[in-house]
């Protein structure tokens, strides 16, 4: 190796750890190793498991029972989506992303763990979302 590239890399490296030290880690509120700003759930830890956003809204799927895009998750919701896919009356795949914990089926898992508390929770609105296109369409 010649001396001068050998000297760049080591000045490189000297002064880059001490740059790199100080930016420190991205924000990550739940933990689940994807940056918030990355984050289709940013408040969910399991989206670590599945990061899927059927319906490209900029939310994934497990923080997103929104199936219709009305903002809110409520009865149409359920009544018009869920119940439908829970029932195997719409065949997979699902693309409004009923399948919330992405297992393959649309289950009572998806029910009691997913879609219940949003629709049950004080401000049924899904995510929130990491990304800044967040509620969009085609949002990735």
């Amino acid at each position: 190796m010649k001396v001068g590239v050998l000297a760049t890399t080591v000045f490189a490296f000297l002064i880059g750890l001490p740059i790199a030290s100080f930016a420190g880690l991205a924000p990550d509120a739940d933990a689940d190793g994807i940056p918030d700003v990355l984050d289709k759930c940013s408040t969910d830890t399991r989206n670590s498991v599945c990061t899927t956003d059927d319906d490209v809204d900029g939310y994934g799927n497990t923080c997103d029972p929104d199936f219709d895009q009305g903002g809110t998750v409520d009865a149409v919701d359920f009544g018009v989506f869920f119940a439908p896919a829970f029932k195997g009356v719409d065949p997979a795949p699902w693309p409004e992303g009923m399948d919330m914990d992405c297992g393959g089926t649309v289950d009572a898992v998806d029910f009691g763990l997913f879609f219940a508390p949003k629709f049950k929770s004080a401000t049924p609105v899904p995510g929130p979302s990491g990304l800044a296109c967040a509620g969009t369409p085609g949002c990735i």
